[in-house]
């Protein structure tokens, strides 16, 4: 596999990455969470980057509204666990375009929201604001469990953004996960959560199928060769990356790896195999690929501690957005398969 990388901006304790589909067009996101610093829109085209907004940092998550150019971020939740002010911000662009400072304007407050997601169904358009907790009187006060919220989008920007508790009781919710815009899993000290919100409708409460009891920290899932299954992190920041097979009666691991300080999962195909991309922000800080046919790591970059991840598909290659909070660096990191002769492949050369 040849590997390139690129690095795109310098970016202080930077926590968070976005793909975003602007007019048919990508374009890339990245934001920090440190007060005072910044978040960047880049042309990944190009290699150019402009301010994203001018405001709140502390930001845990941006997302964009399906087929929107709309985008919802997390602000002011600062490190280390200063979140009380947390809110949720609304970004559209000005009329000098994309690569300039878009609005920004707070929505709703959620104090500790340290994840969102966007839900669809038949009944609307719904955002999901999940806490880490509900308040704490010290850092590692963890006595003061968290909820999850659904948030109708309204249907002009200035309209109310009413929110409703769904689910209460969650303690150190890090991981979320959203499949076939409704299918919600949740990851907490509490386990592995799957939340069926298809036929959800504004003002319902909702009720997991707990997957395991076991304290997780992140989930990805994908369909591999037929199969569902969860790359996880366990526990809470944990020296575990996990892989499961999830079925209609269980959940089933299948593979475990050693990480330190685990903070970036992902799984599926990378080049017609399966693979986990797993991130560590403790001991060498490293950026790994994992394949999963043969346990083969592959070292993308050792010393970045990377925080998140994006990845997509260009061509015949894998892009990889990080959020290189270790480094400071927003880094792009370019995938291709190396296709040798048929001699090579066979051993006749």
């Amino acid at each position: 596999m040849k590997i390139e990388k690129k690095k795109m901006a310098d970016l202080s304790m930077v926590y968070v990455t976005a793909e975003l589909s602007l007019q048919g067009k990508r374009y890339l996101a990245a934001a920090s969470e440190a007060k005072g610093e910044s978040a960047y829109i880049f042309n990944p085209e190009t290699g150019e980057y402009a301010p994203l907004w001018k405001g709140d940092t502390g930001v845990m998550n941006i997302v964009q509204l399906p087929g929107q150019e709309k985008l919802l971020a997390i602000v002011r939740f600062y490190p280390v666990f200063q979140s009380k002010e947390a809110a949720v911000c609304l970004l559209e662009p000005t009329a000098k375009g994309y690569m300039s400072p878009w609005n920004l304007r707070e929505v709703f407050r959620l104090p500790f929201c340290h994840r969102i997601g966007v839900v669809k169904n038949d009944n609307g358009l719904f955002i999901l604001g999940c806490q880490l907790c509900r308040d704490k009187d010290f850092q590692e006060d963890w006595s003061q469990p968290g909820a999850l919220f659904m948030i109708p989008v309204p249907d002009k920007p200035e309209g109310e953004w009413k929110m409703t508790k769904i689910f209460d009781g969650l303690t150190k919710n890090h991981g979320l996960f959203i499949e076939d815009e409704n299918q919600v899993y949740i990851c907490a000290e509490n386990g592995v959560m799957h939340f069926d919100l298809s036929g959800y409708r504004p003002g319902d409460t909702a009720v997991p199928v707990l997957l395991t009891a076991t304290p997780t920290s992140d989930i990805s899932i994908a369909e591999l060769n037929g199969q569902k299954y969860a790359g996880v992190i366990e526990p809470f920041h944990g020296n575990t990356a996990a892989v499961y097979r999830i079925t209609d009666t269980g959940y089933e691991q299948i593979r475990r790896y050693d990480i330190d300080f685990g903070h970036v999962i992902w799984i599926g195909e990378l080049f017609g195999k399966p693979f986990l991309i797993v991130g560590s922000r403790g001991g060498e800080k490293k950026l790994e690929l994992i394949n999963l046919e043969t346990d083969a790591r592959t070292l993308l970059e050792a010393g970045v501690g990377p925080t998140q991840i994006s990845v997509y598909h260009e061509e015949n290659m894998v892009k990889i957005l990080a959020a290189n909070h270790g480094s400071g660096e927003v880094t792009l990191y370019s995938l291709q398969e190396e296709i040798l002769p048929a001699g090579f492949r066979d051993g006749r050369q």
